[in-house]
């Protein structure tokens, strides 16, 4: 059960792609609870509701070089409900709804890995076009993978179906835009920085990398602020 949680997790969070054909399956909806439908309908149904009633210019965090748009907060915020939600439907003899972090817990975590993109950048760590493209190729073949649950594929073109209809783009338009690219971009700029530290034994683990991760963002926040506007 904890493999399905990673998996959901690292799907909704990373924008992975599926493809129209693959998500378009009657079989796959079938293996949709009524539920689970309703959770991942309503969670894009109040983005939309979001999106529609806020300016572009709105930000919750501005202030040095990083900025954090209401509409990206909104998204981040209403994933990470929508992932415990799901968890518990998978496992729900066991699995308790977690209470979900305050808004400026949330925002400290997106701070991190803007912070971290920006530490890996400013050392020399760089990340190809080509690389880009393929982590998002290897990761639509692995919606496909035998060793992925058939359920969680299912939730998770449910998923990009919604993620997709939200931002009036065409299938191909939304794979082809920069904010999936830079979706990816970024994770793969913070994990070469994960890479690099542990071959340089300057952490030994994910835990440590946490770590590092919260001296940079107070470092950060001693010198900008970064309460919610």
């Amino acid at each position: 059960m904890n493999r399905k949680r990673f998996i959901i997790i690292s799907f909704i969070v990373l924008l992975v792609a599926v493809s129209s054909s693959l998500y378009a399956s009657a079989t796959d909806k079938d293996l949709v609870t009524n539920e689970q439908k309703k959770l991942i309908e309503n969670a894009f149904g109040e983005l939309k509701d979001q999106n529609s009633s806020m300016s572009k210019s709105n930000f919750v965090i501005s202030g040095g070089d990083i900025e954090i748009s209401k509409s990206e907060f909104d998204f981040y915020k209403v994933n990470i409900k929508l992932i415990n939600q799901l968890n518990a439907t998978l496992d729900s003899s066991s699995y308790k709804i977690a209470s979900l972090p305050t808004d400026q817990e949330l925002i400290d975590e997106m701070l991190k890995k803007r912070i971290s993109v920006q530490h890996a950048k400013k050392i020399g760590i760089t990340v190809a076009e080509g690389e880009v493209k393929e982590v998002i190729n290897r990761e639509k073949d692995m919606l496909n993978s035998e060793d992925v649950d058939v359920q969680n594929q299912a939730l998770i073109r449910e998923i990009m179906h919604q993620r997709i209809n939200l931002t009036g783009l065409s299938e191909e338009e939304f794979w082809g835009s920069d904010l999936v690219f830079k979706e990816y971009e970024n994770t793969l700029y913070i994990d070469k920085l994960f890479n690099k530290l542990i071959s340089e034994k300057e952490i030994s683990d994910i835990q440590d990398f946490e770590k590092f991760q919260n001296n940079i963002l107070e470092q950060y926040k001693d010198a900008h602020s970064t309460d919610l506007d």
